[in-house]
């Protein structure tokens, strides 16, 4: 069964149409978006970096001795190499294992007071022991 002409034209019309109308409300949403060093959108902005200086940005955990397991587990984690205009910036870090395992995570909020370039993550959602630890990951957020 064949469709009339009169048909098809207007089926193919009509779909032109749904297009454009789909491409322009994206493009509409799309250029809604804000770009800046405090948040998360398409686009790109320059964005100071919270490394100080000449020095490395370092992850350490610190570790305290569980006779349960019998072993090391870690107990906190400490960001090192912080540039002081990060000031109150969220530091957010987490603890993988084998196969990039989500081990334990926390986040602190820098305090740059003092000349400090360090931030100590003393509470983390798990305590995991050292032996199971393959990385740290560390995001700095706002």
């Amino acid at each position: 069964m064949s469709l009339p002409k009169a048909s098809a034209k207007r089926g193919i019309v009509l779909a032109a149409v749904v297009a454009f109308t789909v491409f322009g409300a994206v493009s509409a949403f799309a250029s809604t978006l804000n770009v800046g060093p405090s948040a998360l959108s398409a686009g790109d902005a320059s964005v100071a970096s919270c490394r100080q200086s000449g020095t490395p940005i370092t992850a350490e955990y610190t570790a305290a001795y569980d006779s349960a397991i019998p072993g090391y587990k870690v107990t906190g984690v400490t960001v090192t190499g912080m540039d002081p205009h990060c000031n109150g910036k969220t530091v957010a870090v987490t603890v993988a294992g084998a196969s990039n395992t989500l081990l334990a995570s926390g986040s602190a909020t820098y305090d740059s007071a003092g000349s400090n370039t360090s931030v100590v993550l003393a509470s983390l959602s798990a305590t995991p022991p050292v032996a199971d630890v393959t990385g740290i990951s560390v995001a700095i957020n706002g």
